[in-house]
């Protein structure tokens, strides 16, 4: 079961509904919409995409193949980003 872990360098800010990550090594700010930050916080208790799929589901009732994509995008960018190893 793959697991993620954030970079313990980045400055992570919630703001309201949302998170604001600094990357200081880039210099590049994130600003992550609601449901990327549900993610972003799920990742915290090392959830594999699986886990998080299901506790997205379960919370929002939403279709899972539709929250399936959605992790799985989110996840892709946070990698592609850097935020996530």
């Amino acid at each position: 079961m793959q697991r993620f872990n954030k970079r313990v360098d980045l400055l992570v800010e919630k703001i309201d509904e949302e998170i604001v990550i600094y990357d200081p090594q880039t210099h590049h700010i994130h600003h992550l919409n609601p449901m990327a930050t549900i993610v972003w916080e799920l990742c915290d208790v090392s959830q594999s995409p699986q886990e998080i799929t299901r506790e997205l589901t379960d919370t929002l009732k939403a279709d899972p193949a539709q929250v399936e994509k959605d992790v799985s995008e989110t996840l892709d960018q946070f990698h592609k980003k850097g935020l996530i190893e």
